[in-house]
């Protein structure tokens, strides 16, 4: 046979792997001792197991099945790889490109919560109160004409 009906017969006959780490329907009590522990979240990378938990997080705060990138979702994941990041920058303190990287996350998301807060206030806080976060502050120039709004009435 020829190397490529090689490589298509090799394509066929190829079934998906049996053992994925990160793969929420597959059923590990068939599964030996060792297998089990080898394919456990704590034997993970930091990497999968910061994935594994941001997906968990996404899946709680999806407002339907295909629900993947709404600003909740935005935000609950991003507030997961923060925590991650966060860890590593405080134990890793000359790493300026995480910190940098760490930074950028934060500033994303007090930008997602600023404008689901002016898009959906109820939202808004449904998210803040799950995730106990603190509401990201207005600048300096909002928030003077805040006061002076209620100023003038």
């Amino acid at each position: 046979p020829t190397p490529r009906a090689f490589a298509r017969r090799l394509a066929d006959d190829a079934a998906p792997p049996a053992y994925r780490l990160l793969d929420p329907s597959f059923d590990v009590s068939g599964v030996s001792e060792p297998v089990r522990r080898v394919l456990s979240l704590e034997n993970a990378s930091a990497a999968d197991a910061t994935r594994a938990r941001a997906n968990a997080v996404a899946e709680a705060f999806r407002t339907h099945d295909a629900d993947c990138g709404s600003t909740r979702v935005q935000v609950a994941r991003l507030t997961v790889e923060i925590d991650a990041l966060k860890a590593h920058v405080a134990e890793h303190p000359k790493d300026f490109h995480s910190k940098r990287g760490y930074q950028g996350k934060i500033s994303k998301r007090a930008r997602l919560l600023k404008y689901l807060r002016r898009e959906n206030p109820e939202d808004f806080a449904a998210t803040l109160s799950a995730l106990g976060l603190k509401a990201p502050r207005d600048g300096k120039r909002r928030r003077r004409a805040a006061e002076r709004r209620i100023l003038e009435e």
